[in-house]
């Protein structure tokens, strides 16, 4: 059995939690609001190109995340692998409209992929700082305690989006992704004893077999493949939702960019308190039952953003929805951490991480390719497209509904 590659530690745990801030400036700052709109705005791109931006990159994850996982799992490692993911992310991050159109569209794709491949072995460190009765809140406090790393992104799009330009933030924004993720690369362990080596090139066909026969096996496991059956569903409305949240505010509901930006601020708030909230609900009355309230939610949640451009209902409500998505994306993080944990044994933790993450990904690229295909595609607006995502929300929550944790 190899050591632990954190410790439990308030030093292992706050440096695994303050990576959550980076890892949120990232997805809430670059991909949920500078990127869609430098490449809208300023590249005269649609939800199209950024739509399947997204799915190409979700392709290339989908592929590759079991395969990493395994990776992860049979040389008993996981900090050199998430180093190394992260910090090439940050720097393609950084180029990010240095270079010409096509260049920064790719260099955004490898970000994408690089950190959500990164969140493998990041999510696979919660078992080394945290124990079965209090993983819930620890991963809760991670989630909430993460959202401030989208309140950096936020007061940094306020503050230099109008006067230095989406450029600047991808720099700017990259070097806090890096001041944030640095306490976890400089407390993890990397000399792991009794680590087993291999060729480079048997460790990847290892790889590659023990990925297939995850996925196969995960069938036999009655809750476990309703729960991954139920994410590609309720996932792929919740990340597309979230990615185009900023161009639906902006293009359907017309506020302005600021308005937008300040509706996210203070769901983000509101979710900050709520992760802790969370985990204290997944540690006392299971991590399952969460996760079926949360889905529920999303179904509301987008249904309501639906309805208000259409039936003409006030514009405060947008306060209400945006409060909303911060407590429940929360919700949603915090509940199914801790459930994975509970389907892996110890020594396959970062495997069962990576089908988890594979579905994920396969949700990511259906959901942002049906928004862009529905709404530029085939002309049929953005209203249609949220409207498509709250009943696959629906789908994924109806599925969740005959499964029983064990």
């Amino acid at each position: 059995m190899s050591e632990s590659e954190l410790t439990r530690s308030k030093l292992g745990i706050g440096s695994w939690i303050v990576y959550d801030m980076g890892n949120t400036l990232f997805s809430a700052g670059i991909v949920g609001l500078v990127f869609p709109l430098w490449l809208t705005r300023d590249m005269s791109g649609d939800d199209g190109t950024f739509g399947f931006s997204l799915s190409l990159s979700m392709i290339i994850v989908f592929i590759l995340s079991p395969i990493a996982g395994t990776i992860s799992d049979i040389t008993r490692r996981k900090m050199p692998f998430l180093v190394a993911t992260t910090l090439i992310a940050i720097i393609a991050t950084a180029l990010i409209g240095v270079f010409n159109y096509g260049i920064s569209i790719t260099l955004f794709c490898t970000a994408v992929i690089l950190i959500h491949l990164a969140n493998i072995f990041y999510n696979a460190l919660l078992s080394d700082i945290s124990t079965e009765s209090n993983v819930g809140y620890i991963g809760g406090l991670g989630v909430g305690v993460g959202y401030i790393g989208a309140i950096f992104a936020v007061v940094c799009g306020l503050l230099f989006y109008d006067t230095q330009g989406p450029v600047f933030l991808f720099k700017l924004m990259s070097l806090l992704m890096f001041i944030l993720v640095l306490p976890l690369f400089l407390s993890g362990r990397y000399s792991i004893s009794e680590t087993r080596v291999t060729e480079f090139r048997s460790l990847i066909e290892t790889a590659i077999k023990q990925a297939f026969m995850s996925l196969w096996e995960a069938r036999k496991k009655k809750v476990w493949a309703i729960f991954l059956f139920a994410r590609f569903w309720y996932f792929s409305s919740i990340y597309a939702g979230s990615v185009f949240a900023v161009l639906y505010g902006v293009e359907t509901v017309d506020l302005t960019e600021r308005e937008v930006q300040l509706i996210l601020a203070v769901g983000i708030v509101f979710g900050i308190p709520s992760g802790a909230v969370w985990g204290f609900l997944v540690d006392k009355y299971g991590s399952f039952l969460n996760l079926k309230l949360n889905v529920m939610a999303w179904f509301l949640i987008l249904g309501l953003a639906a309805l208000l451009p259409v039936v003409g209902l006030p514009a405060q409500l947008w306060w209400v929805v945006g409060v909303l998505a911060g407590v429940f994306m929360a919700g949603l993080y915090v509940s199914e951490r801790p459930f994975v944990i509970s389907m892996s044994e110890s020594d396959t933790v970062s495997e069962y991480f990576a089908v988890y993450n594979m579905v994920g990904r396969l949700a990511a690229i259906s959901g942002p390719f049906a928004w862009g295909f529905i709404s530029s595609t085939l002309g049929m607006g953005q209203v249609a497209s949220i409207t498509w995502l709250s009943i696959s929300a629906l789908i994924g929550f109806l599925v969740l509904l005959f499964a029983k944790s064990d």
